[in-house]
């Protein structure tokens, strides 16, 4: 984690930068609720926000193949099970993705208009 904290760093930053696009792309002026036409652009906010959020993780896959090798090699010789390599990878990597999306959340909800009032 601490190798590789330019890439986490620069993933949030690029996500942060990407937030403000979409609220710039999907800022409402004055929307009302109830047409079917609002509803498609809320939509169209929610499908954006959702392949966003999933494909962000796509960098790391990368630096997880560089990996193979070691645990191949360790898992051959038979060091330890393979649960015990991937378990605390898995784990650390799980608070960096719930930050990518609080900060994507908190850049976008309000200002796109998923909720109109700001205190809740």
């Amino acid at each position: 984690m601490k190798r590789n904290s330019f890439f986490y760093v620069f993933k949030l930053t690029q996500i942060s930068l990407i937030a403000i696009i979409t609220m710039i792309v999907f800022f409402p002026s004055e929307m009302p609720r109830d047409l079917i036409i609002s509803g498609g652009i809320f939509m169209g906010a929610i499908f954006f926000s959702l392949i966003m959020i999933m494909f962000n993780g796509f960098a790391e896959l990368a630096m997880t193949i560089l990996k193979l090798p070691v645990y191949y090699k360790q898992r051959d010789v038979r060091f330890y099970p393979s649960w015990a390599y991937s378990l605390p990878t898995w784990i650390l990597k799980i608070p960096i993705t719930f930050l990518e999306v609080a900060v994507w959340v908190f850049h976008t909800y309000y200002v796109i208009g998923f909720d109109p009032n700001i205190e809740r």
